[in-house]
């Protein structure tokens, strides 16, 4: 029976039915409009690492297996491609250009597999294992310099035709690139009598469906190679350069074009590749989460030719186990823009590297790769792409001066995953013929979703990003249009004059109540003892001292003592209360706000002397919850808290239900609040934890009639799991304004991601800078009791409470959370306050 010959008007519970049944298939779900929205599970499109080979899920294996059709064709249909007639050492058999489809220029072709050799030699390998060896363009010219040589490939047409060559030295497995730790593979290293010190994936993660997937060969590979080694990932398509790729190709195609639809037709190119582009940020991310001590060199292509292979790849180099370049030998930093004043940038380049470390920056790619490599022969420099803007290089000398570390990770980028479609479209298949044999009429319509977060194209990944900070913005303005950077115009300015009322209230009560004299040395311990500073709170103290020298209106004389510099007008400890209330007002919080800041600043030696509480302070008439809500009601937590919601909302509508959700530190409840809005009727367990009893107590009076809602105690400084939370239990954790409180924020952040499931996403919202108001008042309520650590002094946080967004990146990375999105945009008035949402997915 064909489509067209059952019943025009489906049953749609029969479909559902039908097509739940599937393995695939996580969920079905009617659209309220004659159509059914399918969901795939995530174990279809998963990748998990364990014990032996990684195990694929069903689409990703479908996915794996298109492409080794692919080069199983490729390498056996023509007889141009026959080994036995052709130069063995040139077989660039399915080697095209994208924009004429004809065959690469040989002699372009060569100086590629010359410049990767070139690159792999300058590792020193002695043994090496390739992934995804092809035609052996690489092992022929690497098998002379190397002890061993073992080569995988998915073609086995391919794996036979080499290992019948029989060339000294070498090996040959069939074996998928996740089949590293396989027994094969095992069996072929294990033959060679040595560990692998380099392992080689040249020109084949385009083929892989996902960044899950790639993690997973790089993990493994990274835990193979031996001490000191390499793992070597050649020619990776640049995600941060794929629209240009997608332009170049759209307007060679048509150059005629209505440039008009261009864009559209730009967008359209770009979200329907179907290989895998990746940055640099991802590949730290995963360096990061492998436990070893590994550094990541992103390196330019500087091929003569200026061709897709040149502008839009590069080649990343991870180093295993080798020391960071030690401090005495930290390099010059020079922008190519200071170093080009005269025109004569390239001339001066050589003489610039060769006078010590150097790392020159800022260069734009109008000087090509090539130019730069040529200038720099007979150096130890190397050129390199920048791995936080693809649109500039670096040169590095040596070359460890430019390495990118889990210690300091570049910002988050966006990788176009094809696994997206390509599950999409088969899914769509599989539902055609599981109704087609069940005699069950197709839905009006059908449509197919990944697991949130899963195999996003780069303008899906885009649009994505554009949604949920509409959806932060809606919520500042609490109607369905956003709020505009224009009606924000004066946060900024709120922001700063916060800051400075904070600083001028604390230097002028240094003076007035703590004997300072501007001018004169002040001793850090008389000036506590003239205080009578409890001993918890010395810690604070201390804090105010530091910031007022980073700011200018103190320097440190040694250890133990400052100097308070001269104002230019008498100090003292009065308020401006209607500016503070003004500027509070800018900044979207209520007048009650302003008066608890004012109480607190006026309140500074109580305070200190533990006199007077800051709960006392800002919970009045004694309501904790209340109070607290008035704080996230501000425009900077309404817009984070909006944003969450969005994404936790989309979760639950892409993975099977109920969505298990836990929430950390969830205090007053505003981001409580605002995930039950967005999540509806949704069918949910959620679990709402808080270090306090008082806390959890009101958010069960408050949303326990919800069904799926439960609450318990929890305390961030304690192993999770040895809390009765299950390890690998929860789709989402969300810790908004939470992290910042733990006294070692790496342990916390691994304890979030311990009780992650695989593929579960990471919502954290944080302040990545100190903001002095806060330092001067609320920090109070995060003093410990006597003896006991404060918030930040086990970990990399500097004397401040907040941590940077680099270090959050950076814990999240360590601890296998690949960082995916970052809001608000920098550069907005919601970016002023310096808040942020960072979302990462397990990898």
């Amino acid at each position: 029976m064909t489509d067209t010959e059952l019943p025009p008007h489906p049953d749609l519970n029969a479909a559902v039915d039908a097509l739940s049944s599937h393995p695939w298939i996580a969920r079905v779900d009617p659209d309220g409009d004659g159509g059914v929205r399918i969901v795939v599970s995530d174990e279809a499109v998963a990748t998990t690492r364990a014990e032996g080979a990684a195990v694929v899920g069903g689409l990703t294996h479908e996915h794996l297996t298109h492409w080794t059709e692919v080069y199983d064709w490729t390498y056996s249909s023509t007889q141009q491609h026959d080994m036995q007639t052709q130069d063995r050492d040139d077989d660039l058999a399915g080697w095209r250009a994208t924009d004429t489809g004809e065959p690469l220029p040989t002699e372009h072709m060569i100086e590629w597999v010359e410049r990767t050799v070139e690159l792999v030699l300058a590792q020193r390998p002695r043994n090496v294992l390739e992934l995804g060896c092809g035609t052996g363009l690489l092992m022929r010219r690497l098998a002379p310099h190397v002890d061993s040589y073992v080569g995988t490939d998915v073609a086995g047409e391919i794996v036979d035709r080499l290992a019948a060559q029989r060339i000294a030295g070498t090996s040959f497995v069939k074996a998928a690139a996740h089949e590293l730790r396989g027994q094969l593979v095992r069996d072929a290293v294990a033959a060679t009598g040595a560990t692998p010190d380099c392992i080689l994936l040249n020109s084949v993660t385009q083929c892989f469906p996902d960044t899950r997937y790639l993690a997973a060969v790089v993990l493994d590979a990274i835990d193979t190679v031996a001490p000191g080694g390499t793992v070597i990932v050649g020619d990776i398509r640049h995600s941060g350069l794929l629209h240009d790729f997608a332009r170049w190709a759209e307007m060679a195609k048509n150059p005629d074009g209505d440039p008009n639809t261009l864009g559209d037709r730009v967008d359209r190119r770009a979200s329907s590749d179907s290989e895998l582009s990746v940055d640099p940020s991802t590949l730290a991310s995963i360096a990061a989460a492998s436990g070893r001590e590994v550094s990541v060199f992103a390196y330019a292509k500087t091929l003569r030719d200026d061709s897709e292979l040149t502008r839009y790849r590069f080649d990343a180099v991870f180093t295993v186990d080798v020391a960071a370049v030690a401090g005495s030998d930290a390099p010059s930093v020079t922008s190519w823009h200071d170093l080009d004043r005269d025109g004569a940038a390239l001339t001066d380049l050589r003489a610039r590297v060769e006078s010590g470390p150097t790392l020159i920056t800022d260069i734009p790619r109008s000087v090509t790769a090539a130019a730069l490599s040529s200038a720099l022969t007979g150096t130890d420099a190397v050129v390199l792409i920048d791995p936080s803007d693809p649109a500039v290089f670096r040169v590095a000398s040596p070359a460890v001066v430019g390495a990118i570390t889990a210690t300091d990770p570049p910002e988050a980028g966006t990788p176009h995953e094809p696994l997206g479609a390509f599950a999409r479209s088969r899914m769509l298949d599989v539902a055609r013929t599981l109704l087609r044999r069940a005699g069950i009429a197709r839905p009006e319509r059908m449509t197919v979703e990944l697991p949130s977060g899963r195999g996003l194209d780069i303008v899906a990944a885009n649009r994505r990003r554009h949604e949920i900070d509409r959806a932060g913005r809606c919520a500042v303005s609490g109607t369905p249009e956003p709020i505009s950077d224009a009606a924000l115009v004066r946060v900024p300015g709120a922001v700063e004059r916060l800051d400075g009322i904070a600083l001028d209230a604390l230097a002028g009560f240094l003076c007035s109540d703590g004997g300072v004299r501007p001018g004169v040395t002040a001793s850090i311990d008389k000036v506590a003892a003239t205080l009578r500073v409890a001993e918890r709170h010395l810690w604070i103290l201390r804090r105010w001292i530091e910031v007022l020298c980073a700011e200018g209106h103190a320097h440190r004389q040694g250890h133990d003592a400052f100097v308070l510099a001269k104002p230019t007008q008498p100090a003292t400890n009065s308020i401006d209360d209607r500016e503070l209330a003004r500027a509070c007002r800018a900044l979207g919080y209520p007048s009650a706000m302003a008066g608890f800041y004012s109480r607190a600043l006026s309140s500074l030696g109580p305070l200190l002397r533990d006199e007077v509480s800051a709960q006392a302070l800002m919970f009045p008439d004694g309501d904790m919850t209340t109070s607290l809500s008035k704080d996230e009601r501000n425009f900077s937590n309404r817009y984070l808290h909006g944003a969450a919601a969005r994404i936790i909302a989309e979760a639950a509508r892409t993975r099977p239900g109920p969505l298990r959700i836990l929430e950390l530190g969830g205090g007053a409840g505003g981001g409580t609040h605002a995930a039950l809005a967005a999540l509806g009727d949704q069918d949910i367990d959620y679990l709402f934890t808080d270090i306090s009893r008082f806390f959890t107590t009101s958010a069960a009076e408050r949303f326990g009639a919800r069904s799926g809602f439960r609450t318990a105690t929890a305390d961030i400084d304690i192993r999770l799991t040895d809390q009765n939370l299950p390890a690998q239990a929860f789709d989402v954790v969300l810790a908004a304004n939470v992290i910042h409180c733990a006294t070692d924020a790496g342990s916390s952040v691994e304890a979030l991601s311990e009780v992650l499931a695989p593929s579960g996403i990471a919502v954290v919202i944080e302040a990545v800078r100190e903001h002095y108001l806060v330092l001067a008042t609320m920090q109070f309520l995060l003093s410990p009791r006597a003896g006991a650590a404060y918030p930040g002094a086990a970990d990399r946080r500097n004397g401040s409470v907040f941590l940077s967004d680099a270090d959050i990146r950076h814990y999240l990375s360590i601890n296998g959370i690949r960082p995916s999105l970052e809001l608000p945009v920098d550069g907005t008035a919601l970016a002023a306050p310096s808040q942020r949402l960072f979302v990462g997915q397990a990898l």
